[in-house]
């Protein structure tokens, strides 16, 4: 609540400029940017271009450490690409263009409350195209074979080959193959290593072999697939190998049961993992022996889980290996080929095993040496069913607009007991021909804190502090006018169990005082304050009142516009997303309340009257009818000075053709005579409204009670008896 309290400074806005580079460019595209583990923006950058963010809420608002709000200039360092203006600005205008590389310049607020700023990162797409781009791209990740052959070509930072050096036929198989079979990589390289190492942990990744062909001295890319016939292949026996030199199989207790394969997570960017096991093997060694191995290209589970698998049926068999010398037949074996292998000495026969080396031997000594693993590498055939999600749901909800809010002005007995209870001296500040506004919101959702108020400025949304939600709900029933005091059940309830007696609640523009709470109903009594009891529809909004004041004085006639803006642990609604709460200003802080205890022939709201109409009433008293609430059906109060009482009736078809004005009335009751009905011509029977409310004129002016009470009748059951009273008139 604001009003007269002097702010206080409790922390600060953090901001700044700083130029941040990413990585080499150019490149296809930027896609979000996150700040502190928090999503700042999401979109589409493919050129130089200045993204605005405002989340000042990203962090939990001001109220909690801020968030960012400023300009990203994204400069994706083509070769045209010119100095950025705001680092001239600052370092001068001799600076570098940065091209060749993306970078990004930030100015703007960075926190708030905390002055260290928190991590960011920028999400990236680079896709190499300048190779074969029809099968460049696999499901938003890049083809492996494109990446280990841009390393080798590139002149900038990669090995500088020329094409000519590059096996095409190799690479253009490898990446038909790695197409097919989906998998793509999404992989960072930013660390200081031979860039070997980087190639050779993209060929873990795909498991092939890189090599240079003997024969035509390209770089050659094969992949260990089962692409082949075992019928074709060439056949290693001892008509063509002189000796084995080694030949092992491990036991049981040597071999892996459990594959991990840790990867990271393209949607979430975390790291994530995927275990298979080889239950079979698991029972025979009694337990399990696990192998982790770390895939970070791998971007999808799916494509980790088959992985797994391959990595699984490879280090769950007892797979051979042998290295033997063979003779000049066992030359046309390359790294990656396949042959069989019958070596009857070890009852071995037609073994399918791959080239894992080979060494062809010099002029002198034609001997070819090879070191081979028996073949059941590539992707298995059967493979187990993709991840299922974790089940685990964020359990802070993310800021939502409040489901029902509602704006007013303040009057005088909530400014009085409120505002003026706590800083006296405030009264004689209010300008009495002026208002002030409060809001109400409704929580959105259980976890949701407060809300901030916003307000317009005519140019811009400015703080107006924070306010606390307010319980509200649904009438059950149609509530009628005539009913001083309703008990009626409430439906759709939003913390109804933080009201209290003697609470007050809002039904359209009527205040009602809660007398009464049970278990499905509550008790109100009608038209409290400046408002007088109306009817309201089944389903019409009950605000029960925990105002939110926005400290500003708006002038008669200004529209007084606010928006509310939810918290949760997760941040703060922005302003954008939050719709605008409206209202037009009516001096109601000066105005009198109208009276109370309306009666028409001794009636509250009749359905018919006869005779000489008599309307009685009770004056009220906005200056002292502040110690406590005044109900409808109380009596009597002395009224304000050069206040008076004021009544309208109304007939006619529309009941809209004013028949007579009483004004000026100090008293606390006023007939209609037959007589002057005659007089009016009203006419002898139909139905009538009669409005009566309040008016004082001071210093200030003239004004009019707000709220009015209306009454409508019938007047009926004269038929002709009084014909000659009123013909001889």
């Amino acid at each position: 609540m604001s009003g007269g309290k002097k702010s206080v400074t409790v922390g600060y806005w953090y901001g700044l400029g700083m130029h941040m580079v990413l990585c080499h460019g150019p490149v296809d595209e930027v896609t979000e940017v996150i700040v502190g583990e928090k999503t700042a923006w999401t979109g589409s950058a493919t050129g130089n271009t200045s993204i605005t963010i405002s989340r000042r809420d990203l962090f939990g608002g001001e109220a909690r450490e801020g968030g960012v709000d400023g300009t990203l200039d994204v400069m994706f360092g083509g070769a045209s690409q010119t100095p950025n203006a705001y680092l001239q600005s600052k370092l001068g205008a001799n600076i570098p263009a940065f091209r060749g590389v993306l970078s990004v310049v930030w100015r703007g607020l960075v926190s708030a409350m905390n002055p260290y700023i928190k991590p960011w990162r920028i999400r990236v797409k680079r896709i190499p195209r300048a190779w074969y781009p029809a099968k460049a791209e696999i499901s938003g990740d890049a083809n492996p074979a494109h990446i280990i052959r841009e390393c080798l070509t590139n002149p900038t930072w990669g090995m500088g080959y020329p094409d000519a050096d590059i096996d095409g036929a190799s690479f253009t198989a490898a990446a038909d193959t790695l197409y097919a079979e989906g998998f793509g990589l999404s992989i960072l390289w930013d660390q200081e290593q031979p860039i070997e190492d980087f190639i050779l942990s993209i060929l873990r990744h795909i498991d092939g072999v890189l090599y240079i062909h003997p024969r035509t001295g390209k770089f050659t890319l094969k992949l260990a697939r089962d692409d082949y016939s075992a019928g074709g292949l060439p056949t290693l026996s001892p008509s063509n190998v002189l000796r084995i030199e080694e030949f092992t199989r491990p036991s049981w207790g040597e071999i892996v049961n459990q594959v991990t394969v840790q990867y990271r997570d393209g949607q979430t960017d975390k790291d994530d993992s995927i275990t298979v096991q080889d239950i079979a093997a698991i029972q025979l060694q009694g337990g399990v022996v696990a192998s982790t191995i770390r895939y970070p290209g791998i971007s999808n589970g799916t494509l980790a889980n088959r992985v797994a698998m391959r990595e699984l049926k490879q280090l769950s068999s007892a797979l051979a290996k042998v290295t033997l010398v063979a003779n000049r037949e066992a030359s046309g074996l390359d790294i990656g080929s396949v042959f069989k292998l019958t070596w009857p000495p070890y009852g071995i026969t037609e073994m399918v095993m791959r080239v894992a080396r080979i060494s062809y031997g010099e002029l002198t000594n034609g001997q070819v040496r090879i070191e081979a693993v028996q073949d059941i590498f590539g992707l298995p055939n059967a493979i187990y069913t993709n991840p299922p999600p974790t089940g685990w749901q964020e359990p802070i909800s993310p800021p939502a607009p409040c489901p029902a809010q509602t704006v007013y002005e303040v009057p005088y007995w909530q400014i009085v007991k409120d505002v003026v209870g706590e800083w006296p001296s405030l009264l004689n500040d209010i300008d009495p021909t002026e208002g002030i506004v409060a809001a109400i919101g409704a929580r959105p959702s259980a976890d949701a804190i407060d809300y901030h108020a916003m307000r317009w400025t005519g140019s811009a949304w400015e703080d107006a502090g924070r306010g606390t939600f307010a319980p509200t709900a649904l009438l059950a029933a149609a509530m009628p006018q005539g009913a001083a005091n309703i008990s009626i059940g409430l439906g759709s309830p939003i913390d109804t169990d933080m009201v209290a007696v003697g609470d007050f609640a809002i039904v359209d523009n009527e205040w009602l005082m809660v007398t009464a709470i049970s278990v499905s109903t509550m008790t109100f009594a009608r038209g409290v304050l400046d408002t007088v009891p109306a009817a309201h529809s089944a389903g019409a909004r009950v605000y029960f009142v925990v105002p939110h004041y926005i400290g500003h004085e708006y002038v008669t006639g200004e529209t007084a516009q606010l928006r509310l803006l939810p918290k949760t642990g997760r941040g703060e609604l922005s302003v954008s997303s939050a719709s605008t709460l409206s209202r037009s200003i009516q001096q109601r802080f000066i105005r009198p309340y109208p009276p109370g205890n309306i009666k028409v022939n001794g009636g509250a709201y009749p359905a018919a009257v006869a005779g000489d109409i008599t309307i009685t009433w009770a004056n009220r008293n906005r200056v002292t009818q502040t110690a406590n609430v005044i109900r409808q059906t109380d009596g009597n109060i002395t009224p304000e000075t050069g206040q008076t009482t004021t009544i309208r009736i109304y007939g006619g078809a529309s009941l809209t053709t004013l028949r007579r004005t009483f004004s000026g009335l100090t008293g606390t009751s006023q007939s209609w005579t037959l007589a002057q009905i005659a007089t009016d011509g009203a006419g002898l029977d139909g139905r009538i409204r009669i409005e009566v409310e309040s008016t004082r004129t001071d210093s200030n002016g003239t004004f009019a009670s707000l709220y009015k009470h209306t009454i409508e009748t019938d007047r009926a059951g004269y038929g002709l008896q009084y014909g000659n009273y009123y013909g001889g008139i």
